[in-house]
């Protein structure tokens, strides 16, 4: 299936909403099935979906108000559990969950968005403007090598 960007809308979602498709791509095939993050029900936390033209869900992305370590004085939003239905990773739908979440970084003045980037997605950060930081490290829960990424709004 191809889809154009005028295929899929974003809206808000609720932290229990975005559990099913986290579990089935971002955990697919993992012994630990933990989809539930530390502060998905902070209302200062954003949850983000993207629905194709049937109502299916599609695409999810968490955006967490937490301080970014190295530059603690800034603002620092945290996207976490970015994921993509299988069959339509590689068409444009993360890009428009970090679209939307750009503007929501925006709109509420936020300095640094940053997250812990699985190394096999860095270059789809790196091609939409996140900068790779620091050493790499093996994430705890998936056991996978992750790395820093951040995109700074101002400084």
């Amino acid at each position: 299936m191809n889809l154009r960007n005028g295929d899929i809308h974003i809206r808000v979602m609720t932290y229990l909403e975005v559990r099913p498709l986290r579990l089935e791509v971002l955990r697919a095939g993992m012994v630990n099935q933990t989809v539930e993050f530390d502060g998905d029900d902070e209302v200062t936390t954003v949850h983000l979906g993207a629905f194709d033209q049937d109502g299916n869900n599609v695409g999810v992305s968490t955006w967490m108000k937490r301080a970014f370590s190295p530059e603690p004085d800034l603002t620092g939003l945290q996207l976490r559990g970015m994921a993509t239905a299988v069959h339509l990773q590689s068409q444009g739908i993360g890009g428009l969950l970090l679209d939307a979440g750009l503007k929501h970084a925006q709109k509420n003045g936020f300095d640094v968005i940053w997250a812990n980037a699985r190394d096999a997605a860095l270059n789809f950060y790196n091609r939409h403007g996140y900068i790779t930081i620091g050493e790499g490290f093996i994430e705890t829960v998936t056991q996978l090598p992750h790395h820093k990424v951040v995109k700074y709004l101002r400084r």
